[in-house]
C-alpha cells in the first residue's frame, strides 16, 4: 500500500475543495494557521463522539464513516465522508462537543483546522460564509430525508435509498466498493445485519443488483428508484 503524503499547507494545496477555492491567499494562510495533518489506518478513530470540538476536519485522501453511537452499543451511520468534505458542525459552532464519531474506512489523510481560525475567516469573507451555510443546509436537508426514510419506509425502501445514495453521491458509479461492508449498510439503514443481507440477496435474485464478493453492482437503477419511491 502506498503511503499517503502529508499536506504541505492550505495555501499551497493544488487540490483545494470548492469551498476553499473561494478564499484569498491571505485567508488561506489564516485557515492554515495551527493546521496539522494526520494519516489514519482503516478502523482508527478520527473524531470521537462526546469529546471537545475544537477543530474542523477536511479529508484529503481516503474514505471514512460518520456515525452516532446510540443505546446498547448500536450505531447509526449518518454519512460516508470522501475527499474534500469538511466535517465538524454542529459541535464546533454551538455544542462544544462532537455529536458523532468519524472512523477511517481505508487509509485516510485528514487535515485538522482550528475552529477559531475557521470562524475568523467566515467573518472576513461573505461569499465563503454563504457557501459554508449552503453546505450545512444541504447536509441538514439530507438528514431530514434520512429521517423520513428511516421512520416511514419499509426495509426494502431503506436499502434502496442506501444503494442509490452510495452509487450516485459517494462512488458516482454503479459499483459500490468493498470498503462498504454489509454491517455498514445495516447501520446506515437502521436494521440488523441479517435483515440487510436478506434484502440484498432478494435484490440480487430479482436481478436488481449483483453481489460479487464484498462489492455491489447496481444492474437496474430504475427498479431501485421505484422501490425507493414506493417505500
Amino acid at each position: 500500500m502506498n503511503e499517503l503524503k502529508l499536506c504541505e499547507g492550505c495555501e499551497k494545496c493544488n487540490q483545494k475543495s470548492q469551498l476553499f477555492q473561494i478564499l484569498t491567499y491571505e485567508e488561506l494562510k489564516i485557515v492554515n494557521r495551527d493546521r496539522y495533518s494526520v494519516r489514519f489506518h482503516p478502523g482508527e478513530v478520527i473524531l470521537k463522539q462526546g469529546t471537545t470540538a475544537g477543530t474542523m476536519i477536511s479529508v484529503i485522501e481516503g474514505f471514512a464513516r460518520k456515525y452516532m453511537e446510540g443505546f446498547n452499543n448500536r450505531k447509526l451511520i449518518l454519512d460516508f465522508v470522501k475527499p474534500w468534505q469538511l466535517v465538524g458542525a454542529p459541535g464546533v459552532h454551538n455544542m462544544g462537543k462532537y455529536s458523532f464519531s468519524v472512523v477511517a474506512i481505508r487509509e485516510t489523510l485528514v487535515c485538522f483546522l482550528d475552529a477559531a481560525n475557521f470562524t475568523e475567516v467566515l467573518g472576513l469573507n461573505g461569499e465563503f460564509a454563504k457557501a459554508y451555510i449552503k453546505m450545512c443546509s444541504g447536509n441538514y436537508g439530507r438528514s431530514l430525508d434520512r429521517m423520513v426514510s428511516l421512520s416511514q419506509k419499509q426495509m426494502h425502501g431503506r436499502i434502496a435509498d442506501a444503494l442509490i445514495y452510495l452509487t450516485e453521491e459517494i462512488y458516482e458509479s454503479i459499483r459500490i466498493g468493498p470498503e462498504i461492508s454489509r454491517q455498514d449498510i445495516a447501520d446506515y439503514t437502521s436494521m440488523s445485519k441479517d435483515s440487510a443481507i436478506r434484502i440484498l440477496k432478494e435484490f440480487e435474485r430479482d436481478q436488481i443488483i449483483r453481489l460479487e464478493g464484498k462489492t455491489i453492482e447496481v444492474l437496474d437503477g430504475n427498479r431501485l428508484q421505484s422501490i425507493s419511491i414506493n417505500g
